[in-house]
């Protein structure tokens, strides 16, 4: 049987997906990131992020749900947003 994951589509409506989500994202603050991005891995780590913890198939899914890109890991998709520019 094919492990299922929960992801945010752009409608912000969480969906059933056969494949991982591309981006993560917190559900409170409406940020989005790179899986691997270095500002959260320690709260995934230690399971205090996982409550809050949301996953994207794309960056348009994730902007289109309202999430705006991480500062940290995603700068210049950061700089982007900051700027008022979106994603195509």
């Amino acid at each position: 049987m094919q492990k299922m994951y929960t992801l945010i589509g752009p409608d912000g409506v969480p969906y059933q997906s056969g494949s991982k989500g591309r981006l993560g994202g917190n559900k409170k603050s409406k940020i989005y990131g790179r899986l691997d991005c270095s500002a959260v891995k320690r709260y995934v780590e230690d399971g205090t992020y996982r409550a809050i913890r949301v996953f994207f198939a794309s960056e348009q899914d994730a902007v289109s749900a309202g999430y705006r890109p991480c500062g940290h890991c995603m700068r210049e998709a950061f700089k982007a947003w900051k700027a008022g520019v979106g994603v195509d």
